[in-house]
């Protein structure tokens, strides 16, 4: 229906038009609108805070975001003791899973409280089903509330150096627990890579990457992404992953600067798994865990300023050595 034969029957309904304060048209802003000589309606405020508040909070939240992201690029570690330090790098934990090997779990946790030990994760510390995957807790005899326990009670026996988050954290979003875990036990976390400078007393600066995962994989070779990013990315001296619950090492030398960088790919301390088994996974698990001597005292384009044990108690044993010599 056209509006002039609206106007047109509403006028022989006897309903007034709707005009101005002076019979003109609507208004337009300012002024609320008035229906009838004796009705006129409210005007609400804005909803939300005035575009220009809201603009300036946008410019803050992009200024602390930068800030963050220019730190967490190469975060700085000072080293306070002389000498060689041992970390004792824990492949995937999964500590609530009935195929986990929690007393070898412990066991390799005491050995971070020796002098110039420290632990360092390389993420999925519990199972953490979600959505659909939820279904698997029937398949574990510990609940989601039990894996939470299990999962403080790790964090908190060792003495961490840092702890990467991994993609079953990664399914609890910026929810994660693990983060509130670890900053009450003294933890650095950081849910995706984290890539540090160990700045030693003597000086000497030594450059670690730590991710859950690097992009790559290859049938031929276990540690195809840790050493293609070695290879393409940065050239750091440590590069460390784990996820697949495969064991992999690769050296891979910078032809510019002579330094060894050490490409480890970790399995896990999940030593069943029906997953693997039923989708014909092949045992690729040297151990669940890495033992990595860095020795100060060496060269930076020295090979053995890093020094990579798939047994740690040998690893341990190889740092008590190191340190009584340095002493």
């Amino acid at each position: 229906m056209s509006v002039r034969r609206t106007a047109l029957r509403l006028r022989a309904l006897g309903v007034p038009p709707l005009t101005g304060p002076k019979g003109g048209s609507p208004k337009q802003g300012g002024e609320p609108p008035t229906i009838s000589r004796e009705v006129t309606i409210g005007q609400l405020p804005d909803d939300d805070v005035p575009v220009e508040e809201l603009v300036e909070h946008r410019i803050r939240q992009f200024s602390q975001k930068k800030k963050w992201h220019e730190a967490a690029r190469l975060m700085p570690v000072h080293v306070k003791i002389a000498g060689p330090i041992g970390l004792m790098v824990f492949g995937d934990p999964h500590v609530d899973d009935d195929g986990t090997d929690l007393a070898l779990l412990r066991e390799h946790s005491d050995l971070t409280h020796q002098e110039g030990v420290f632990g360092c994760n390389i993420g999925d510390t519990t199972n953490a089903w979600v959505g659909r995957l939820a279904k698997l807790y029937a398949e574990q005899s510990t609940s989601s509330s039990q894996a939470w326990k299990l999962a403080e009670w790790f964090i908190n026996r060792t003495r961490w150096l840092w702890i990467v988050g991994g993609n079953h954290e990664g399914w609890h979003g910026s929810g994660d627990p693990l983060k509130w875990i670890c900053r009450q036990a003294g933890a650095m976390y950081k849910a995706s890579e984290l890539r540090m400078e160990l700045n030693f007393p003597n000086g000497r600066k030594v450059a670690v990457n730590a991710r859950h995962d690097f992009a790559g994989h290859s049938q031929w070779n276990p540690a195809h992404g840790v050493m293609k990013a070695a290879t393409m990315g940065m050239r750091d001296h440590l590069l460390l992953c784990g996820h697949k619950h495969v064991s992999g090492y690769g050296i891979v030398k910078d032809p510019e600067t002579g330094r060894a960088c050490h490409a480890v790919q970790i399995a896990s301390y999940k030593i069943h798994d029906r997953y693997a088994m039923e989708r014909g996974f092949r045992d690729q698990s040297l151990s669940p865990c890495a033992f990595v001597v860095i020795d100060p005292t060496l060269p930076d384009n020295h090979p053995d300023l890093v020094k990579v044990f798939w047994d740690p108690k040998e690893g341990a044993r190889n740092l008590q050595v190191l340190r009584r010599r340095a002493a």
